[in-house]
């Protein structure tokens, strides 16, 4: 199946724009999307997923990787990997003063515990019901969808 720019989903919010490839050609086991980041803005919460695997690669501009405490510059070419289970709480950033384009590739699992360790709270995803849980385990917010909120 041939996916062309023109028509796709998109969506926009505080200096970000995703584009959803994976979705317009109905893949099921792997999402695939097209994010561009405006001068200071920044992707998600600091978080990490428990069985999601995530994959980036840098397509145009300059790009920060903050794993926990930790920043490193990205040009295009360049890629960052985050297995699932693994406890690196990251986020990207654009500290540019140009737009940046990647490339984020993530595994569709129906169940995952994502966690924002700055915040204290947890994302639980189990099939198509989610809920958001602070640090003392009260649930913030539930919900039904094939997106939650603060998925990446």
């Amino acid at each position: 199946m041939i996916i062309r720019r023109a028509g796709l989903r998109m969506a926009r919010e505080n200096g970000r724009e995703w584009l959803y490839y994976s979705d317009e050609g109905g893949l099921t086991q792997f999402g695939a999307y097209v994010d561009t980041l405006q001068p200071g803005a920044t992707s998600s919460e600091k978080h990490w997923h428990e069985q999601e695997d995530e994959f980036l690669y840098v397509l145009d501009g300059e790009l920060t990787v903050i794993e926990d405490d930790v920043e490193t510059v990205l040009h295009p070419g360049d890629s960052a990997c985050w297995p699932a289970g693994e406890p690196v709480a990251h986020t990207v950033a654009n500290r540019s003063a140009e737009a940046c384009s990647y490339l984020i590739v993530g595994t569709r699992v129906t169940h995952d515990a994502c966690h924002y360790p700055d915040s204290g709270q947890t994302l639980y995803t189990e099939g198509e019901q989610w809920r958001i849980e602070n640090a003392d385990g009260d649930v913030l917010k539930t919900g039904r969808c094939k997106s939650p909120p603060g998925r990446d």
